[in-house]
């Protein structure tokens, strides 16, 4: 699996979730009695926690790239 399929499931497991976050259904349940005294979690900490590993990666790939693309420049002074 590529970094990028990593990142678009991520990133659509991330919509779906504000998706279902959105539905009175969804809201009702998260409102209720028993949710809230058993949970401390909400679908709005998965959402937050998705993006934030998704952000991570992108910010990972960008490290990656920096060495690779420096270790390809001339060194201090010199020209190709």
């Amino acid at each position: 699996m590529s970094v990028e399929q990593i990142k678009l499931i991520l990133a659509g497991t991330e919509e779906t979730l504000r998706l279902l976050q959105n539905q009175p259904e969804y809201q009702a349940i998260e409102q209720s009695e028993n949710f809230v005294t058993q949970n401390e979690l909400r679908l709005a900490d998965a959402i937050q926690a998705l993006s934030e590993i998704y952000q991570a990666i992108t910010e990972s790939e960008c490290d990656l790239v920096s060495p690779v693309v420096s270790s390809h420049l001339p060194p201090s002074g010199i020209s190709y």
